[in-house]
C-alpha cells in the first residue's frame, strides 16, 4: 500500500491448508514487510514440531519463491524430515498444482473488496474479514527464531 506521502506498507500471509480426509482448515499467520526466508524457517520449524509431537507425517508444498528455495531452508530439510516433515517443490511455473493457490484467488479475487486501500490498517481489516469469511485459523507462535 502506498500512502499519500510516498512511504509504503505490505501485508504477507504464510499459510497452511491442511487436509485431513475430506476435512480443510486454512492456517495462517500475518505479517506486516516482507516474507524472508527466516519467517519461512520458522514457519517450517513449527510444522516440523507439531509433526513430531503428534507422530503425525507432514507435507509441504512449496513453490520456486526465493524465500522457499533459500539455502537456509535446504540445509534444514533433513532435520525436519527426521520430525516428520516432507517438502515437495513444485515444478517451475506450476502454481495450478497448489491447492493453497485457488484460497489465495479467492480471499484476492472474490472476498476481499476490489480496491485501492489508504493505509495498511485498512487493508489488514479487509484481509482479515476475508479470512474469517473463510474460517482460516491464525497461528499465533511461528515467528520469532528458529
Amino acid at each position: 500500500v502506498r500512502s499519500r506521502w510516498g512511504s509504503k506498507g505490505r501485508i504477507n500471509l504464510i499459510g497452511t491448508l491442511a487436509i485431513e480426509g475430506c476435512t480443510k482448515q486454512l492456517e495462517y499467520r500475518m505479517m506486516e514487510g516482507s516474507c524472508r526466508s527466516v519467517e519461512v524457517a520458522s514457519y517450517l520449524n513449527a510444522l516440523a514440531e507439531q509433526a513430531h509431537t503428534e507422530g503425525k507425517p507432514c507435507v509441504v508444498v512449496l513453490d520456486n519463491a526465493s524465500f522457499h528455495t533459500a539455502g537456509m531452508i535446504r540445509e534444514r530439510e533433513g532435520e525436519w524430515e527426521e520430525k516428520g516433515l516432507v517438502l515437495y517443490r513444485l515444478p517451475a511455473y506450476c502454481p495450478h498444482l497448489n491447492l493453497i493457490e485457488a484460497v489465495w484467488r479467492r480471499l484476492k479475487g472474490f472476498l476481499m473488496p476490489r480496491r485501492f486501500y489508504d493505509s495498511v490498517a485498512e487493508l489488514r481489516e479487509a484481509v482479515l474479514r476475508a479470512l474469517h469469511l473463510l474460517g482460516a485459523v491464525e497461528i499465533q507462535c511461528l515467528l520469532g527464531g528458529t
